[in-house]
This record gives structure tokens, C-alpha cells and sequence, in this order.
């Protein structure tokens, strides 16, 4: 555990250089759907679970192997929020979907929907689901994380995964279907 912490504190040190560059690779149509925090968030979670392939000496040397994280965590979302059937140009606001053809409000009495409140007992298995997946996680061993971290948070495509790892889309299709089968036993 004490690994784990001392290198969550190693990248804390490079937040606000990720940030920056988040808010400068953030697309204008997705900053209505992200923040820059999201972006670093994600980019510092995959850093921590690939942080045995890297492999520099220096501060620079971990700066550009952080900018290669961020730069493919925002190519996933870019590639998910502007795929045909998904654009960010069809999506309504609850509203805009509220008020019927004439623009008159048909939301119920009583005020407004808001969906961002969480009861604490959900945000406590939510949180408890999160340390579950991220033990399972532990137990792959790093090529299948890996595998596992392109296919399903950044949304490659097996073909792309294959590219990166250097492995034929068999290689890869058979360390996904190994992760899987790892995570569904440690989730059970």
C-alpha cells in the first residue's frame, strides 16, 4: 500500500502541468461535457495502473509519458462523443426536452428534476464497488491491464489495441477474454 501511495504522491506533483495541458487538448465542444479535473482524473488513474511501464529516470522524461496518457485519455472522449448515432450537437438539456413542441414547460409540480444528488449509502457501494475493481485490477498481470485499459476506458478497437501492444488482434482478443475471466472471478 505504501507503493501506492508514495507514487500517487509522486503524481500529484504534475497536476497542474496536466491540467494545463487538458484545458489546452480539451476541444471546444467537449469542454460542455468535460472538465479539464475529469480528464486529469482519468489521466492520474491510468498512470497509477500502468506505472510499471514506465520506464524514465527524471521528472521530464515521466512529464511526456504522463502528456501521452492525457493525450489518448482525450482522444477516447473525443472518439466517443463524436461517433455517428453519438454527436454532442443532438444532445438536449433536461430542459430543453421538458418544454414541448411550443416551448411550454411540462415538467411535473412540485420543481425541478436534479439528478446530481446521491444518497450516502449509494455513494458508499459506489465507492466500495471502486476499491473491489480496482483489487481485481491488481491481480492482471500488465499486459492484460493494459489490453484491458485500451479496450474498455479508452475505447480502442482491437486492431488499434493490437497495434499498440505489438501483438496480432488473436494475441489480444485472448488477453482480454484472460482479464475478463480474472476480473469476473474476483467480482463474483
Amino acid at each position: 500500500m505504501d507503493s501506492i501511495d508514495s507514487n500517487h504522491q509522486d503524481l500529484q506533483r504534475f497536476r497542474p502541468f496536466l491540467k494545463a495541458l487538458a484545458e489546452r487538448e480539451l476541444e471546444g465542444d467537449l469542454r460542455s461535457k468535460f472538465d479539464a479535473s475529469d480528464i486529469v482524473q482519468q489521466t492520474m488513474l491510468q498512470a497509477m495502473l500502468a506505472e510499471k511501464q514506465w520506464r524514465g529516470r527524471d521528472d521530464a522524461s515521466k512529464a511526456g509519458w504522463l502528456r501521452a496518457i492525457l493525450r489518448n485519455v482525450v482522444h477516447g472522449v473525443s472518439r466517443r462523443f463524436h461517433r455517428p448515432g453519438r454527436s454532442i450537437d443532438r444532445e438536449r438539456s433536461i430542459d430543453q426536452e421538458r418544454r414541448g413542441g411550443g416551448g411550454q414547460d411540462t415538467s411535473h409540480a412540485g420543481g425541478d428534476f436534479d439528478g446530481n444528488h446521491t444518497s450516502p449509502s449509494l455513494a458508499m457501494q459506489s465507492d466500495e464497488e471502486r476499491q473491489r475493481i480496482a483489487l481485481a485490477i491488481e491481480k492482471l498481470t500488465p499486459e492484460q491491464r493494459r489490453a484491458l485499459i485500451l479496450r474498455y476506458w479508452e475505447d480502442q478497437s482491437l486492431a488499434e489495441i493490437a497495434q499498440a501492444l505489438g501483438k496480432s488482434q488473436d494475441a489480444v482478443a485472448g488477453l482480454l477474454y484472460r482479464a475478463m475471466k480474472v476480473m469476473r472471478s474476483e467480482l463474483v
